[in-house]
């Protein structure tokens, strides 16, 4: 993974045409510079005077890079908040932090404006109130400005990676570029997950001295990784249903920056907008509703893998919520053939479509854990326990039941449900074991919607479901209200329950005058199907349920059927 990130940020650098040190530097955002004036000539400084200079156009050249704000910058250049206050802290403080016998450098400098503070203090107050706007405060020496003076770039290096450098080894093999460096560090803080306050990251015996052993990385590679994270944070991190994840693109084999391929896949992921790449796209990803990138993915062929990692911030620290690696874009287009499977079958609108979310609505934050469990095993096709996922679904759905006459939550949930279950299905992630079958007049439909419907009591269940639904409407057209949903136990049904419902359907079928043809037939096969199925019916209360409420919501398609069995009877007849 962070060899990947590496790799993405040379790539960064090299398309931007930004050194490393360009890429440490941060925009001042001010209009203005007041630069301290300075000659030196063989080691002695002078200071020459104070000069305004218009500041927005190359803000590079002045090695800004925000520190502390009760401390020091990582350059004598800071934003002016009062001249006194600046030059002291920011200026003086900084040439302090740095001089020393050996840096006889700054330590002139650092002695010459200690001793021309009044003169240069009062030119700076008479240039900032001509100026009347916001400015910052730098140097120049010998007309050369910060980023054109080695020494101080030097600095600037070194106190960037300064808490880095606590933990270091020289003439060391780097782990990502595999070159042996001058010096490689073994602390790293591009990434906050990553301690040495554990055993688990202490290598060599335990020694915090040896952990660089862990990963050592040289200071060009960290450059990189940094880069690479910034990029990965602007363009590919992602907000997933109360959580986020950054998505991470890795090649097979190390390409040449060159390759035409390699250009356009990056060129893809950095170098558009996301609202642009969602505009460009038709096809909606199955995570979200409005990022497409996956999409985009799974048309490329299988030299690079994706990794996923879900990230949770806690104050300072990161934690890893899941990873999940090597994914190529062959299972990606696996997945996204899952879901226009789903979408056909449960016939889905242009402006609906299947994604995580579905999966989201049964397993709310309180389960992140679990959540994530199914993310990690749909994309790397691991198989799914049915009862585990049952138990979680109709919880949910319990909890609309009662509303189900006035409010449609009820039956959108169900639907979700079902395209949940489908969609792992044709993912292969989710296995039925079958039994003994019968021919039904109903195969066709059973056969549409996977291996939900593989036994004869699931089926049986199934189409009760369906019956009792077409009871609940006869009563809703009857009565305006639908009594008989009481005698449904709240959806926990036992099979005795189950199975003494059907003449409670029936019965109130005739009550009403409207047990038709079409419901006496329906009627019959679902005796037919309980007296083949198993004599023990090896379920749960959860799958028990959840295969009838399957049945009531998807009446329409199960009276679809019976009509169509109807006029075929009628028409051989």
């Amino acid at each position: 993974m962070i060899e990947a990130i590496a790799q993405i940020g040379k790539w960064m650098l090299e398309k931007s045409n930004k050194s490393i040190v360009d890429q440490l530097i941060e925009d001042h955002g001010y209009p203005y510079a007041l630069n301290i004036l300075l000659h030196e000539e063989n080691g002695a400084f002078e200071w020459i005077g104070i000069e305004v200079e218009e500041a927005n156009d190359d803000f590079k050249k002045y090695l800004f890079r925000n520190g502390s704000s009760r401390g020091t910058n990582y350059s004598p250049t800071a934003r002016i908040t009062t001249i006194d206050n600046t030059f002291h802290q920011k200026v003086l403080g900084w040439l302090k932090k740095v001089e020393g016998e050996e840096k006889p450098y700054f330590r002139e400098m650092y002695h010459l404006l200690l001793d021309k503070q009044e003169a240069i203090l009062a030119q700076l107050h008479q240039k900032f109130s001509e100026l009347n706007d916001k400015a910052i405060l730098s140097i120049k020496v010998n007309d050369q400005v910060l980023y054109d003076l080695p020494l101080f770039v030097k600095e600037f290096l070194f106190l960037v990676n300064e808490k880095d450098l606590e933990l270091y080894a020289e003439h060391q093999l780097c782990s990502i570029c595999g070159e042996k460096k001058d010096i490689v560090i073994g602390k790293m803080s591009v990434f906050r997950f990553y301690t040495l306050d554990k055993p688990g990251f202490i290598s060599g015996g335990f020694h915090e001295s040896r952990a660089w052993r862990n990963f050592p990385v040289c200071l060009t590679c960290k450059a990189f990784i940094e880069e690479g994270r910034k990029a990965l944070e602007e363009k590919l991190r992602f907000n997933f249903y109360g959580l986020s994840y950054l998505l991470i693109p890795k090649f097979v084999l190390s390409p040449s920056f060159a390759e035409e391929e390699y250009q356009d896949i990056m060129y893809l992921l950095f170098s558009q907008s996301k609202d642009i790449r969602i505009k460009d796209r038709k096809i909606q990803s199955f995570m979200t509703t409005e990022e497409d990138v996956l999409a985009a993915l799974a048309e490329v062929e299988n030299t690079l893998s994706i990794q996923l990692m879900f990230l949770q911030k806690i104050q300072s620290a990161e934690r890893i919520l899941l990873f999940i690696e090597d994914v190529l874009p062959s299972r990606l287009r696996q997945l996204f053939e899952a879901k226009k499977h789903v979408e056909k079958t449960l016939e889905f609108s242009d402006q609906q479509s299947f994604h995580f979310g579905a999966i989201r609505t049964f397993f709310q934050s309180n389960v992140d854990k679990y959540f994530l469990t199914i993310v990690d095993h749909v994309f790397k096709k691991r198989e799914l326990h049915f009862s585990f996922l049952l138990e979680f679904i109709m919880q949910e759905i319990r909890k609309d039941f009662y509303e189900a006459e006035s409010d449609p939550t009820f039956f959108y949930k169900v639907r979700r449900a079902i395209a949940v279950i489908l969609f792992l299905e044709q993912c292969g992630v989710l296995t039925m074991k079958g039994g003994n079958e019968v021919e039904s007049r109903f195969n066709s439909l059973f056969e549409a919607f996977g291996q939900q419907m593989d036994t004869n009591e699931k089926k049986a269940i199934f189409l009760l479901g369906a019956l009792t639904q077409m009871l609940l409407d006869v009563q809703r057209m009857k009565r305006n209200s639908q009594p008989f949903l009481k005698q449904l136990m709240g959806l926990k049904m036992d099979e005795r329950t189950m199975k003494g419902l059907l003449p409670k359907v029936i019965n109130k079928l005739q009550e009403y005058d409207m047990y038709q043809r079409s419901h006496q037939r329906l009627a019959e096969e679902i005796s037919t199907l309980f007296m083949m199925s198993q004599k023990t019916w090896k379920m749960s209360i959860d799958e028990l349920n959840f295969y009838f409420v399957c049945g009531m919501n998807l009446c329409s398609k199960v009276k679809e059927q019976l009509f169509a069995n109807e006029e075929e009877t009628t028409d051989a007849n």
